[in-house]
């Protein structure tokens, strides 16, 4: 994940009266492929970069990534492989371009190997191959932006892989970056955070559950604290994290038949209270990407189980994104869906383009901007003795400013003490007003009520984040 300085969003406050509201949220963009048949997208950074991997003319597999915001460039963006043509696999990417996955370094059935390309290059088999922990296998799955990766690798002490770390910019080391299991033979990581975080699966002692696991900054699996439990069944797994701590993936529910997506608070095991994300009606969802504002990306069953959609989980609520992506898309982004989703809202995946599985970037279509007197990157500060503090915001259409301003929620978050948590509306609301003048949203918030603290006010249309306003009241 990405670093930041902002706050994580929480809950949905008061709704703005304005235009009637479109469903359409999403334009949908065909990234194409290297020249072959088929691509396939497993991350995207905060600059619009999107990795994955993608078929050749002649039928191999590459790792590619794309410019910022852009569709696959067969000339700039294959990144090779280790130095054995045939194939490749990109697996994450961070906000200096680096990417990171796995490629074979001898023929098919020799030795396949984690990489870590340099910002924006392709790989180099003489820098990039982090080799492997004691086995003659590793694959990454994740990268931060100091350059630490994380994935898994084989382990000579059985038949079995074990999740790793690696120092940043460094190759695997085996006395160190083997983060161990939480009691079984084998565990997997598939994400880093900013601070060196690490979630995966791990079996536990007698090998008989599968459970996520989240590791402290820097340290190895610890399986009397890291166990992130389930919904109940014997099987769980962590696809993401975010800067907060707060952990995606799926777990099963009692009786190991039906498997929900869920998402953690900041920090904390599965709740099966609050967690469960729930499905679009069917047995099945699996949450793949989180971002640092807790909008969630995955895949979910349809009722009847007769076909997967992709979905967006943001203001409390599961959304079909094929319900929210414009009309005239030539894109079905049903039964493959997204994998990853920035803080800017874009969201990385695939789908069925012209009928071949491409590569896809899913863009929001509404941004709003807050305007003065707050500023964009986060910096204004308020006496707690001011009268009322403007929250304003402008609202673009396709990057274009527009006066249609639709029905919008508002949710203010406050950091305190190290701990975040949701402000009520009855805590601001006295002396508060809201307003639409000169084509923005504005809204007064009353600053003694407040109190001392940083505040992030995040809104909303149709329940899906479009900007937020960050400011500090003392």
């Amino acid at each position: 994940m990405k670093r930041i300085h902002t706050l994580l969003a929480i809950g949905c406050g008061l709704l703005f009266a304005a235009s009637t509201c479109f469903a359409q949220m999403y334009t949908v963009n065909d990234l194409g492929t290297l020249g072959g048949e088929w691509s396939d997208v497993t991350g995207i950074n905060a600059s619009g970069q999107v990795a994955g991997s993608s078929g050749l003319p002649n039928a191999a597999g590459h790792a590619f990534r794309t410019a910022p915001n852009r569709p696959i460039n067969p000339h700039t963006d294959d990144l090779g492989t280790l130095g054995i043509p045939f194939h490749s696999e990109g697996w994450g990417i961070n906000d200096s371009g680096q990417v990171v996955g796995g490629s074979f370094i001898q023929f098919f059935r020799g030795p396949f190997h984690a990489f870590r390309t340099s910002p924006n290059e392709s790989i180099n088999p003489a820098t990039d191959d982090l080799g492997a922990l004691s086995g003659g296998f590793s694959t990454a799955r994740g990268v931060n932006f100091s350059g630490q990766v994380v994935g898994y690798a084989s382990v000579t002490s059985g038949p079995a892989e074990h999740a790793f770390r690696t120092r940043p910019n460094r190759p695997i080391d085996p006395a160190t970056d083997d983060l161990g299991t939480l009691g079984g033979l084998e565990s997997q990581a598939a994400d880093i955070n900013a601070f060196g975080q690490v979630v995966g699966m791990a079996t536990l002692a007698g090998d008989t559950e599968i459970h996520a696991f989240r590791t402290r900054p820097n340290r190895r699996i610890n399986p009397a604290t890291d166990d992130l439990g389930t919904f109940g069944g014997s099987v769980s797994y962590a696809r993401g994290i975010n800067d907060f701590g707060q952990v995606v993936g799926s777990a099963r529910l009692p009786g190991d038949t039906v498997s929900h997506a869920f998402r953690t608070a900041s920090n904390r095991s599965i709740n099966p209270a609050t967690d469960d994300l729930g499905t679009l009606g069917g047995t099945f969802s699996d949450a793949l990407g989180i971002n640092n504002y807790g909008q969630v990306t995955g895949l979910s069953y349809l009722p009847g189980d007769s076909d997967e959609h992709a979905f967006l989980y943001d203001g409390g609520k599961m959304q079909d994104l094929t319900t929210l992506i414009e009309s005239d898309s030539s894109c079905e982004i049903a039964r493959i869906g997204t994998v990853d989703i920035n803080d800017a809202g874009q969201m990385a995946g695939s789908a069925i383009c012209t009928g071949q599985t491409h590569a896809v970037r899913l863009d929001p279509i509404y941004h709003a901007l807050v305007q003065q007197p707050i500023n964009a990157d986060g910096s204004s500060v308020f006496k707690n003795k001011r009268g009322t503090i403007p929250v304003k915001f402008r609202l673009t259409q396709h990057n274009a400013r527009t006066c249609n301003l639709l029905p919008a929620t508002l949710a203010i978050t406050r950091a305190s003490g190290g701990k975040l948590r949701s402000v009520d509306e009855n805590e601001y609301g006295r002396g508060s007003s809201f307003k639409i003048t000169g084509c923005q949203y504005h809204y007064n918030l009353v600053a003694k009520e407040l109190g001392a603290g940083v505040y992030r006010a995040d809104i909303s249309i149709n329940g899906i984040m479009v900007g937020h306003a960050v400011f500090a009241v003392k």
